[in-house]
């Protein structure tokens, strides 16, 4: 972790302390269960015959004692018996009210409401508190929500009446029950809404009220259910987590989540309530997105609901059967979440009334989708939507979701007239999800983020398939759907640089680390990052109270930033880019390209600066294009290639152009720069390197791309725009610092890893050497001087700085002072800010590259300690976001800095993420292994140009250097030209 866990996550710690063995079995074993001998007890008081020619007083008392023995085991059915014979043998107000919950809870929907009534009616003013909250509780739960808010605004104004006038302590305890019945109705309502604060406040109050009544039980002056109110306790807290929950509060709800454990064994909850712990924590994990652990908790709390008794319909057990097929379709397990639906449906049968309770729209709608019933969704979600334009207004997020879903549903049954009517609604839906309004709604926690890539997916579709659409316009929604970890880092620096003055840039940048940091904590809880189902429990804990430590911190920052920076929310949260946006940005020689990889096509724009813009759907599928990239690259990564130059992949290279540029050729034809925003697989393939006619030739006077045009590599439209709109930080005023030949000879071993099959192979050099790692015996330890050096990286640097006219001897490190620490002290001592070009000339390693090397590094100097601290040399991921930077350029001339490292739409590999994170504007990256001679040849030149044309755009000048590169015969081949990328600001 990265740092050590403070006090305020200790307190965190300890509330979650119950679950530091693994929360499942936590939550079992701190669960208080009923003694056999208590439970023996109680089934006696259950099978007691009814006693005959008592008063009705000894009556009541009776079926009170024989209610709570019900309650206490956990079984509705034994319950509702005793409330039955109850009503025929003591009738009062008491026991119709609760016969009227169990009754609702089973779906006995008339009768219970007839009953509620009748108690509402019979009771007087201070014993009707409790079934007039419950009344009002009853219309939220029908979707009768006006009249739900009508009574529950009656009731509270009652109780304000009655506080006034009652002062026994016994009346006092009824108004606080009233009190927290009602706001735990309203709790509901509010959360249907979406007003998740307001919803939260009326949680905390239902909670503050519930405790009072506790606290007025202990000595109250009239008859006390003690035992109800435990388990009203108990509701409170878990309307309070799910509060949180809604809110995306995550850590709040961790909180309550353990809360609610302690108390399960502080005192004797109901036994149903252990199935409801397990469902509350299942709903959390949802929430974080770790959704295999929680179909564990969904899958547990269903058995501990079917050892009570409950039948497969019955209490809340179909609502759980829906849990676990929601987590298996977010799972990818559409077949088995199909399955638990169909099961219902045969339950349920004809029966109308079951039928209804099975409904759960939003979960099969979607599962039917993923499973080719595209019409049965449609109408799902056509009544879904229906059903919630009478809850939220025109644009609610709730509202374009259901739509947009219903949209996709008729655009997938391919009937003609089905297609005419899905595209306005999926006009609508987009246009409504980019909404500021809905901004709070787009975090990603449960599956918001793949119903909305589907929905956005099937615009484009829509849109590039249909005569007469404009699909020119579906370019700055495509961008601001598929933003990803590159984009955020960008526009994050975008942020800090718009940012006023050196403090709020400060405050600015402690609240980006913080979600960062969230972020990657929360990946590794889901299992995204190491390939690990999941951490072990006690880190688990760990991970979750230091996020939890974050998120307090980061709403403070929040709050800092927002009151001094007004443009704050707009630049965090960009509105998606029009094509007229974009071809203002442009100079007057640019032209910008984006490209689209998705299952079945690939979709490009391009947008000049000025004329018209051009749209194609290029039908070729995923494996194709994966296999035409891969084909490419072969022939140009000198580690593919074994060391060798083997013949370029012409007909590859030449076959990507034709098919996916020459269809728009027109828009950036005659253009000298091309700004190129490309996701997936294809930001793997550096552009410059394609062939514009087909050709079978590979040399200097190949028709390349890079011939015709500079090329820049940008994350995403909306990330280039934010750093080219917004104020730069003033420019820093020294040219270079660097780092090359470092020294890795110190007499110290790295240690191996416990097996071959966690290793690779990797290159670690420029140019030819290879070690295989899977052919080292992994029981022997890799040493960090067996590393080649890369003494002609001295060189390099020395060019460089003569180029830049830096002082050699103050501004590079080299040899054994090429180390980590140096690094982090000219970050600490503000040198680095003061450098408006950075370059690292040594080997870039990537996760996995070295034994228990677990995030991108660069390999530094050794520092001697290596038997100790194997991997302390390298300048790893992790040092490189905490670095503060005001560069111009950084340079990362390495091996494979630019590769894709573990997922395709992220290409560029996470030492460049953290440069752009730390304050770099571009970077110059490469694709492949370089090799040393051509490699100084091209920086220095690059800079050359740089340097001497004041004016240049840096691609301009990185594409002059190609082109001298290029024209050296032994370099004619483009492994040796094209592996560098500009990725960022390729502008002046």
């Amino acid at each position: 972790m990265k740092k050590a866990i403070a006090s305020t996550a200790l307190v965190i710690l300890g509330l979650l302390g119950a679950m530091a063995a693994g929360q499942d079995r936590a939550i079992e074993s701190s669960f208080r269960r009923i003694s056999p001998e208590e439970e023996q007890r109680l089934r006696m008081i259950l099978a007691a015959a009814i006693p005959s020619g008592e008063l009705k007083s000894n009556l009541e008392r009776f079926f009170i004692e024989q209610e709570a023995a019900a309650v206490r085991l956990g079984e509705p059915d034994a319950r509702e018996k005793v409330l039955r014979n109850a009503l025929r043998y003591a009738p009062t107000y008491f026991f119709k009210n609760n016969l009227a919950g169990v009754l609702l809870n089973k779906g006995a929907i008339e009768e219970g409401n007839e009953l509620r009534k009748i108690s509402v009616a019979e009771a007087n003013e201070i014993e009707g508190i409790v079934p007039a909250a419950s009344m009002a509780c009853d219309m939220g739960d029908q979707g009768r929500d006006r009249t739900a808010r009508d009574l529950i605004q009656v009731n509270l104004n009652k109780l304000d009446d009655f506080s006034q006038r009652y002062t026994a302590r016994y009346s006092k305890l009824q108004i606080s029950r009233g009190y927290f019945r009602n706001y735990r109705c309203l709790t509901a309502l509010e959360a249907k809404k979406g007003q998740w604060n307001v919803a939260i406040a009326a949680a905390e109050s239902a909670e503050i009220n519930v405790r009072k009544a506790q606290a007025l039980s202990l000595s109250s002056d009239g008859p006390t259910d003690r035992s109800f109110l435990t388990e009203e306790l108990s509701m409170s807290i878990e309307g309070k987590l799910q509060s949180y929950r809604n809110a995306n509060r995550l850590s709040d709800a961790e909180r309550a989540l353990a809360e609610y454990v302690r108390l399960s064994k502080e005192v004797e909850l109901p036994a149903d309530h252990l199935s409801t712990i397990y469902r509350v924590a299942g709903q959390v994990r949802f929430a974080q997105r770790e959704f295999l652990q929680a179909e564990t908790y969904y899958r547990k709390s269903d058995a501990v609901a079917a050892s009570l008794g409950w039948g497969a319909l019955d209490g809340g057990r179909a609502g759980k059967a829906n849990l676990i097929a929601k987590a298996l379709g977010a799972q990818g397990k559409w077949s088995a979440s199909a399955d638990i639906y169909n099961r219902l449906d045969g339950l349920a049968g004809n029966n109308s009334r079951l039928k209804q309770r099975i409904e759960f729209r939003i979960d099969r709608g979607r599962t039917y989708l993923h499973t080719g019933r595209a019409a049965e969704a449609a109408a799902i979600f056509d009544a879904l939507t229906e059903t919630r334009k009478k809850t939220y207004e025109t644009g609610h997020f709730y509202l374009v979701e259901s739509s947009g879903l219903q949209a996709v549903a008729l655009w997938r049954t391919a009937l003609p007239e089905n297609k005419a009517k899905a595209i306005p609604l999926l006009k609508q839906a987009v246009a409504d999800y980019m909404a500021p309004a809905n901004a709070d709604y787009l975090e990603n926690v449960d599956t918001r983020k793949e119903v909305r890539e589907l929905i956005f997916a099937t615009y484009l579709e829509a849109l590039a398939t249909t005569p007469g659409e404009d699909a020119t316009q579906s370019l700055g929604p495509a961008d601001w759907v598929r933003g990803g970890v590159v984009q955020d880092a960008l526009a994050d620096a975008a942020v800090r640089s718009a940012a006023s003055n050196a403090a709020l840039s400060d405050i600015v940048r402690r609240e980006q680390d913080a979600k960062n940091e969230i972020n990657g904590l929360r990946k590794y809880l889901a299992g995204e990052t190491g390939g690990a189902a999941s951490p072990p429990p006690e880190i688990a804990v760990q991970m979750r109270a230091r996020i939890a430590e974050l998120e307090t911190a980061r709403q403070g920052l929040q709050a800092q930033i927002k009151a001094s920076f007004p443009d704050y929310e707009r630049l965090v949260r960009p509105t998606a880019p029009t094509v007229v946006d974009i071809a203002k940005g442009l100079a007057a020689d640019e032209a910008l390209l984006m490209l689209l990889p998705t299952e079945d096509a690939v979709y490009v724009w391009a947008v000049p600066s000025s004329g018209t813009p051009a749209f194609a759907r290029v039908a070729l599928p995923q494996a194709e294009l994966a296999a035409l990239v891969r084909d490419t690259r072969r022939s140009l990564d000198f580690a593919q290639m074994g060391g060798r130059v083997n013949p370029f992949n012409a007909k590859a290279s030449s076959e990507l152009y034709q098919r996916l540029l020459l269809p728009v050729q027109s828009a950036f034809q005659g253009k000298k720069q091309l700004v190129i925003a490309a996701g997936g697989v294809l930001s793997q393939l550096p552009f410059g390197v394609l062939l514009t006619q087909p050709t079978q030739m590979a040399d200097a006077d190949s028709p390349w791309l890079i011939k015709q045009a500079a090329v820049t590599q940008v994350p995403s439209v909306s990330a280039w725009l934010a750093v080219k709109q917004f104020a730069k930080a003033k420019p820093a005023t020294e040219p270079l610092m660097g780092w090359g030949d470092p020294l890795f000879a110190a007499k110290a071993a790295v240690v191996a890893s416990s097996g071959a099959s966690a290793l690779r192979k990797v290159v670690l050099t420029r140019a030819s050497t290879v070690v295989d790692l899977e052919k080292e015996d992994p029981r022997s330890a890799l040493r960090y001087a067996d590393i080649p050096s890369l003494p002609e990286t001295r060189d390099e640097l020395l060019a460089i700085a003569n180029t830049l006219q830096a002082n050699p001897s103050k501004d590079l490190r080299l040899g054994e002072q090429a180390t980590k620490q140096s690094v982090l002290q000219a970050s600490q001592s503000g040198e680095l800010l003061r450098k408006r070009v950075l370059v690292f000339a040594t080997h870039g390693l990537m996760a996995g590259d070295l034994p228990n090397l677990n995030q991108p590094a660069l390999a530094l100097a050794a520092t001697g300690q290596e038997t100790t601290a194997p991997l302390g040399a390298l300048l790893t991921l992790e040092d490189v976001l905490s670095l503060k930077l005001n560069a111009d350029w950084v340079v990362l001339s390495a091996c494979n800095t630019a590769a894709a490292d573990g997922k395709a739409e992220e290409a560029l590999s996470g030492l460049a993420r953290g440069f752009f994170y730390a304050g770099s504007r571009s970077l110059l990256v490469t694709h492949w292994a370089v090799e040393s001679d051509s490699a100084k040849m091209l920086t220095t030149s690059t800079f050359e140009h740089y340097t001497q044309n004041p004016n240049a755009p840096k691609a301009e000048s990185l594409r002059q250097a190609m082109l001298k590169v290029m024209a050296k015969p032994e370099y004619s081949h483009p492994a040796f030209w094209a592996p560098y990328a500009l990725v960022g600001d390729g502008g002046r």
